[in-house]
């Protein structure tokens, strides 16, 4: 089992940044890695850029606690187990934190390895962009 965790300073609003994070339907508007996104009752679809499709199901969302936890049903990626949560922290008036945490399974030592390393580039890519897209429309 490995897990991993990327977290980023936003100087917005805890708000302003659940209205994107929280969106579950949206995630393509922010992570740079996925084309396209919807949802189909509690479970996402998503399509990559490189045209793999997955299938990832929302478990638990909170608007209160803005935070939201998935698991991965299929797709591209070799994986066993997947989770991830997704929280959005109000550090100050306008500023905020997002931790993005995810805990998975594969079949090797190896694979883990590699799909820690991606996934992290995902989340710390997606994290980034958010925070270019919120600090320009301030």
């Amino acid at each position: 089992m490995a897990s991993i965790t990327v977290q980023s300073d936003f100087p917005v609003d805890a708000a302003t940044v659940w209205g994107h994070v929280g969106n579950t339907a949206d995630v393509a508007d922010w992570i740079p890695a996925i084309g396209s996104s919807r949802m189909e009752g509690d479970v996402r679809h998503v399509v990559f850029t490189d045209g793999e499709p997955a299938r990832e199901r929302i478990v638990a969302h909170s608007d209160t606690d803005r935070s939201y936890t998935y698991s991965y049903i299929d797709g591209p990626l070799p994986l066993e187990h997947y989770e991830s949560t997704v929280t959005v922290h109000e550090t100050g008036p306008n500023s905020s934190r997002v931790v993005w945490s995810a805990e998975f399974g594969a079949a090797s030592a190896d694979v883990e390895q590699g799909l820690t390393t991606g996934i992290t580039e995902i989340y710390s890519g997606a994290l980034d962009e958010l925070k270019a897209q919120l600090t320009r429309s301030r």
